[in-house]
């Protein structure tokens, strides 16, 4: 015992200097293992939130889901790394954890050796999404284990600024096989030297469904490595493809298409927001389209400024793409020939869902053309036709042309400042149709005023389709919320009340709502917590004694239907939206009960001796004599 315990004094300074400095190697886990239990995690931490977040994670709370290793504020969730945080615990509780699925790495201090966290987290099998916002240096080979076993892994994000050496070193750890299916290096600076490292490793990669390259310098060299990865690949399952907001240019374009062919699973593609590319690089993209295995559902375009001519080519090569189903063509100086050409020729034979054509610029002569045509789009969905100089003429043409679109759910309208409240009232028939199916309306940046909110709230009587109406109008007074709060809840009859609109639940939009009455608001959020059954709260709060007569006229019949409505009702008396308690509601039955049996005496007791006389007769046949009455 004695030999034990001089053995033992012996190893403590060894223990104490693995507990500071926090070395995590494979012979070091039985020691870890061994004290996990009962290791002051005080003495182990620099604060007692980082104290409290190791205990979560040593006892495996099941809420404790996402930890953040940064040197930011002191959160729940943030392990803010310092000085006298022993970096290879926390390795090693993450490492164990069965409940961490997301795990964000934005900075340590300088000073602390983060490899020892690294192997620790390597021993997880939980992680599910990984997001990384520092430069790992050669430490992202410590991550290789958990790419490799983790099979849960399925996401992983870089967020900072990426140089040669950091592309390297991540791409020596991605040429391991992993589960990834999510691949983000959006705005990480990446340029044509960083994706050549990078790419050359996707071919251990043929797992990823979603790749995102957007909003980085990648030009020409870049796209040329890129597509040869892509070409390369085995029976890859890419899906999504994120291309924006870079340098690629028509020869860099091209290059892609080569790669992006072979990608028979590629469903979505972003190129918006690369000006370099023109009608030479469209024409490249026929290629694609026209290819058998082609599958494209989802083409993002905007921003590219290819004008009337750059459109009638792409219109020429969507004619054989028929999987598209969502087409954005924003922000590319389309004029009226260039619609007219977009719609007869590329999209007439296509199915879309959505077109989303915003920042353009169409007079009413173009808008007929796009009335021809979604009046034929069965499958329309979403129509966005912001910022595009349309007045109140435009937007009739195009009221025409929705009015019989049974499909269309929304509608963008916002900043075409042209539109005044003689506009807006064209859009009652459309809402009050049968065919009217949409959700949301946005009219953002048009200042309609008190007549546009009165058109817009008239307009809407009836409508049981429509959940968001978003506009930022600053000239609406009173008289114009007074129409909407009218529209949410007419208390002039039991009858109006019953039929106000108990389906929106957002007008305008935070700060523009000031002015707003405050039962507005309370009816938005009754309307969004029961939607249909909004009527019965809304009836309780504007109507404490109930008129009747109009009920009279269908005698009895609507007796039980009166009954069955208020024990309904009775239902939602604990509903912070209805103030009244169960006695005063209670009160409120009887009485109109009483009511109705009061305003009709005769049928009343006409009915009660019917039914004693059929109860007489019942008997009397049963003892075979006749009784009358």
């Amino acid at each position: 015992a004695k030999g034990k315990s001089l053995l033992a004094l012996r190893l403590l300074p060894v223990a104490k200097e693995v507990l500071k400095s926090g070395k995590m190697d494979v012979q070091d886990c039985k020691y870890y293992e061994a004290r996990a239990k009962d290791v002051n995690l005080e003495d182990i931490t620099s604060s007692e939130q980082n104290a409290a977040i190791l205990a979560r994670l040593r006892d495996n709370d099941p809420t404790f889901t996402a930890i953040s290793i940064e040197d930011g504020p002191q959160v729940e969730s943030n392990f803010v790394a310092r000085e006298g945080d022993c970096m290879g615990w926390l390795g090693y509780f993450v490492g164990r954890s069965k409940q961490v699925k997301e795990l964000y790495i934005y900075s340590f201090p300088d000073s602390l050796n983060i490899d020892p966290f690294l192997r620790g987290v390597g021993h997880n099998r939980s992680i599910q999404s990984l997001h990384i916002n520092i430069d790992l240096g050669e430490n992202f080979q410590s991550l290789v284990p958990l790419l490799e076993n983790d099979s849960n892994l399925s996401r992983l994000t870089f967020d900072n600024f990426i140089g040669l050496q950091c592309a390297h070193n991540i791409a020596l750890m991605l040429g391991q096989q992993s589960t990834l299916k999510y691949l983000n290096f959006e705005e990480t600076n990446l340029m044509d030297e960083m994706l050549v490292e990078i790419v050359a490793a996707l071919s251990s990669q043929p797992q990823l469904e979603e790749l995102d390259l957007g909003s980085n310098n990648i030009a020409r060299n870049g796209c040329v490595a890129l597509g040869i990865a892509l070409e390369g690949l085995k029976n890859p399952n890419l899906t999504v493809l994120y291309l924006d907001n870079n340098a690629i240019d028509d020869e860099g374009l091209h290059a892609l298409v080569a790669g992006m062919k072979n990608c028979h699973n590629l469903t979505t593609l972003h190129l918006n927001g690369n000006e370099l590319i023109t009608q030479a690089g469209l024409r490249s993209l026929s290629a694609l389209f026209q290819s058998d295995s082609c599958r494209l559902e989802h083409l993002d375009l905007d921003e590219l400024n290819i004008d009337d001519d750059g459109v009638s080519i792409l219109a020429a090569e969507l004619v054989s793409l028929s999987t598209l189903k969502r087409l954005h063509i924003s922000d590319n100086s389309i004029g009226d020939e260039g619609l007219q050409a977009l719609l007869v020729g590329g999209l007439a034979s296509l199915n879309l869902e959505e077109l989303h054509l915003s920042r353009n610029s169409f007079s009413p002569s173009g808008l007929r053309s796009l009335r021809n045509w979604v009046q034929s789009a069965t499958r329309l969905n979403a129509l966005s036709v912001c910022n595009n100089n349309i007045n109140d003429e435009g937007l009739q043409c195009l009221v025409e042309g929705i009015t019989n679109c049974c499909s269309l759910k929304t509608l963008g309208l916002s900043y075409n400042r042209l539109i005044t409240s003689a506009g807006l009232r064209s859009l009652a028939p459309f809402f009050q149709s049968d065919n009217c199916c949409m959700k949301e309306l946005s009219l953002w940046g048009i200042h309609f005023g008190d007549d546009g909110a009165v058109a817009l709230a008239d307009g809407l009587i009836g409508n049981e389709s429509l959940t968001t109406l978003q506009f930022d109008s600053p000239g609406i007074t009173s008289r114009g919320w007074a129409a909407f709060s009218r529209l949410l809840c007419d208390a002039s009859s039991v009858n109006n009340t019953y039929l106000s609109n108990h389906t929106l639940v957002k007008i305008g939009y935070g700060y523009y709502m000031r002015n707003a009455y405050s039962d507005i608001i309370e009816y938005l959020e009754l309307n969004k917590a029961l939607n249909c059954d909004a009527d019965f709260c809304k009836i309780l709060k504007n109507h404490p004694d109930f008129d009747i007569k109009p009920l009279f006229q269908w005698n009895l019949k609507c007796l039980p239907l009166l009954v069955t409505w208020l024990e309904k009702a009775g239902s939602y008396l604990g509903l912070s939206y209805v103030k009244e308690s169960t006695r005063t509601f209670q009160c409120r039955q009887l009485s109109t009960v009483y009511k109705f049996v009061r305003g009709m005496p005769l049928l009343t007791v006409d009915g009660y001796r019917s039914q004693k006389k059929i109860d007489i007769q019942s008997k009397s046949k049963k003892r075979k004599f006749d009784l009358t009455l």
